[in-house]
């Protein structure tokens, strides 16, 4: 085990491109297909692929225009902050004066340095998607290509009852990953699109950057909603201050929020996970604690993988058992 997490870690460069490139194609695949009834032979393959890495590119330069854009203009975001902290500590001593030494005490902390260390993180997780996005779509590539070669390919590697049940695992893989990452790509849209149309019609700055963070960060569970929520909040406040504009869009979005987490997301994926919430928490901070904002990205898929192939040996069947939610 300590073997495998050293690894894990060491291997995270070349393994965590090539897991988001496998998690890419399972989405992707279904168009293809779909592309395939009306485009004949190889010629689909081609429009999916080149639509694929057009939209992978066009949004990656987007994110990173628009993080340049923030970290250059984050001194005026700083200045707007502390305004809103001289306020809310006026407003705070004039009706709540017993309380004010504790909120002064608290507002004492560097919050321009909390700011300055966010946005130093969306530079630097910007600055690495574009190379990212090259590997990955690198391997996506290949991935497509070789999708439809792989079952004759195990055939002829393997023999009788071992080959069958080789395919039988990864057939139930591919529909178990297939299905959540589908389900889960349509509630991740349904609540990115309108948040995104509602901080456009505000004139919210830096829209983009915050629906795709919603995006992505829908994809964590319970964590992954909090921060989804909270940062594109707080810069809301940061732009329009203590006015009806930030009361109007921390609402929207937190009725938004709580009808994908508590209608949406049910209604769509239903049990399509099969994990126990314990089992998701801790796969969260394993994978996590190797691979960072990625590991926890792709928890919760490489613990169905898991559960899933530990269900089809025999010596691992209880292993699987104790994953799953029932």
């Amino acid at each position: 085990l300590a073997g495998t997490f050293f690894l894990l870690r060491e291997l995270g460069p070349i393994l965590k491109p090539l897991l988001l490139a496998v998690l890419l194609a399972y989405v992707i695949l279904p168009f293809h297909f779909a592309v395939k009834k009306r485009v004949p032979g190889r010629l689909s393959l081609a429009v999916s692929i080149i639509l694929s890495l057009v939209l992978l590119s066009l949004l990656t330069l987007g994110i990173q225009a628009s993080v340049r854009t923030l970290n250059s203009e984050m001194p005026a975001f700083v200045d707007k902050t502390r305004e809103l902290q001289s306020e809310f500590l006026t407003f705070a001593e004039a009706r709540f004066p017993f309380t004010t030494k504790s909120l002064k005490e608290m507002a004492s902390g560097d919050s321009d340095t909390a700011i300055r260390e966010l946005t130093n993180w969306l530079v630097a997780v910007a600055a690495s998607t574009l190379s990212t996005a090259a590997v990955v779509g690198l391997y996506l590539l290949f991935l497509l290509l070789e999708a439809s070669r792989f079952p004759s390919r195990v055939q002829k590697s393997f023999t009788g009852r071992r080959a069958e049940r080789i395919m039988e695992t990864i057939e139930g893989i591919n529909r178990a990953i297939a299905h959540y990452l589908n389900a889960k790509v349509k509630a991740s849209l349904l609540l990115a699109v309108p948040i995104f149309i509602i901080l456009v019609v505000f004139g919210t700055r830096f829209a983009l950057i915050w629906a795709v963070l919603v995006f992505f960060c829908n994809f964590i569970p319970y964590l992954g909603s909090v921060v989804g929520y909270c940062v594109p909040t707080l810069f809301v406040l940061i732009q329009f201050g203590y006015g009806w504009e930030f009361i109007t869009i921390a609402s929207v979005m937190l009725a938004m929020h709580l009808t994908t987490a508590s209608v949406i997301e049910p209604a769509v994926i239903g049990k399509a996970v099969g994990l126990s919430p314990v089992v998701i928490l801790f796969a969260l901070a394993f994978w996590g604690s190797i691979w960072g904002l990625t590991g926890m990205l792709l928890a919760v898929p490489l613990t169905v993988m898991m559960k899933i192939v530990a269900g089809h040996m025999d010596a691992t069947k209880p292993v699987a058992k104790l994953l799953g939610e029932d």
